[in-house]
């Protein structure tokens, strides 16, 4: 066989490129579609009071020093994502681009503080661990089993409270659960949210306004 009817050969095919070529087609596809995923917007949440001070306000002698804290929130409300209830009430939602601004186990004792403050009509409200056990009269702690919601359904706080006293004696406990509903984004969902701590302050804000008499 001479040189030139090598060169006039036909080239075999090589069954595997063509795959090969959709296969780079479609990786490059996965990886502009994960670009474009990676771009949305993260939105950011706090708890905050009620605007405007709507929180009750109860008279409190003007010696008396509260401090709210230990607050003890759910583990499983301790992470970025807002959580919510799935309609089984059993299964959770992590909102990957609806986060909170701070965690809750820092937001509430401050939030609640600042309710609870605000419903005593006076500024002897401290955070605890801020302020020393023995610096104050009152100390308020609180277990948060469950503040969470589902959009366009209800949100729920479930909490148990205590008031102690200077020596850790218990003065005063109880368990609030109440309902507020939800709103249909997580905006109003945290405004839910926010309006049920508001609803706990006033709960202890009374049962302190009942202990300090008797003191």
């Amino acid at each position: 066989m001479n040189a030139a009817s090598l060169c006039h050969r036909p080239v075999p095919t090589v069954p595997w490129m063509p795959s090969l070529a959709l296969l780079l087609a479609l990786l490059a596809c996965l990886l502009l579609a994960g670009c474009a995923g990676s771009s949305a917007a993260t939105r950011f949440y706090l708890l905050s009071p009620p605007a405007g001070g709507s929180a009750r306000v109860l008279p409190v002698a003007p010696q008396a020093r509260v401090a709210v804290g230990p607050v003890n929130v759910a583990s499983y409300l301790d992470r970025p994502q807002i959580v919510t209830r799935e309609g089984d009430g059993v299964r959770l939602g992590l909102a990957e681009f609806d986060r909170w601004a701070e965690p809750l186990a820092e937001s509430l004792p401050r939030v609640l503080a600042e309710d609870v403050s605000r419903s005593l009509g006076g500024e002897h409200v401290l955070v605890f661990p801020g302020v020393k056990a023995d610096d104050a009269d009152i100390r308020v702690t609180v277990d948060v089993i469950r503040l969470d919601g589902s959009l366009g359904g209800t949100v729920v706080l479930d909490a148990w409270w205590a008031l102690l006293d200077r020596s850790g004696a218990t003065l005063r406990r109880g368990r609030m659960v109440e309902r507020r509903p939800a709103g249909d984004d997580y905006a109003a969902l945290v405004t839910a949210q926010s309006g049920l701590t508001a609803a706990l302050a006033d709960t202890v804000a009374a049962a302190v306004r009942e202990v300090l008499p008797r003191r």
